[in-house]
């Protein structure tokens, strides 16, 4: 009697894992956290925990939230590479805090991930998220982050670390293309740039037929 009940819940069980594999494998390995930011604001996240090697922290621009940013971070972590992409003050569930700057929310972000016992960290920044991750950079000389990567940042300081691995991406027909290849050449070695075919802005890219290509590129770069 009891083989006859739970043979139908095994095979909806199957059904599910044929017909939504991708979203049963996030349900596992995605877990949301919240942290507080120095100045008191309150964010929330979605980690995906690989191993304690690294870990990469996502940050995203104005017309995104932190749930752009799972497509990347389902394939880092096919690659054993954990992330934490954030939600920033103003969005989804975040809030709060003493001011509208936005680089406290990273430094949160990196605090929570070294207290959880990760080794070395990455930041990734686009947009809005870029200029935030730059904003950090100045605020910070932590030796755990060895490897940026910046596509599009709507401004920012060159960065000026020369342990810091840069990596940064622009479309050519960016409005922003001028201002991001100076802040490369003002930024210290070991650096690299890519530009890209079109003009499509910093996230957006992803979605036009560069995107495959840029994926592939920043996977490599954080492997």
């Amino acid at each position: 009697m009891l083989s006859a009940i739970l043979a139908p819940r095994r095979f909806a069980g199957l059904l599910l894992l044929l017909l939504f594999p991708c979203s049963l494998v996030m349900a596992t390995t995605m877990e949301k956290i919240t942290f507080t930011t120095q100045d008191g604001a309150k964010i929330e996240a979605s980690l995906f925990s690989a191993n304690k090697d690294l870990a990469v922290v996502f940050a995203h621009g104005a017309a995104f939230n932190k749930e752009s940013w799972y497509t990347l971070a389902e394939r880092l972590l096919n690659n054993g590479i954990s992330s934490l992409a954030i939600d920033f003050r103003g969005y989804g569930q975040s809030s709060g805090g003493s001011g509208s700057d936005l680089y406290p929310d990273i430094l949160g972000a990196v605090s929570w991930l070294e207290k959880a016992g990760f080794k070395h960290l990455a930041l990734v920044g686009g947009s809005m998220g870029g200029a935030a991750t730059l904003d950090a950079l100045q605020h910070t000389q932590d030796p755990k982050i060895t490897k940026v990567i910046l596509l599009a940042p709507a401004g920012g300081e060159a960065i000026t670390s020369k342990t810091i691995k840069k990596f940064f991406i622009v479309s050519a027909g960016d409005g922003l293309h001028d201002d991001v290849e100076a802040i490369f050449k003002a930024s210290a070695e070991p650096k690299q740039i890519k530009v890209l075919p079109g003009s499509a802005h910093a996230q957006n890219i992803f979605n036009t037929a560069q995107g495959p290509a840029l994926t592939e590129a920043i996977v490599e770069f954080l492997k």
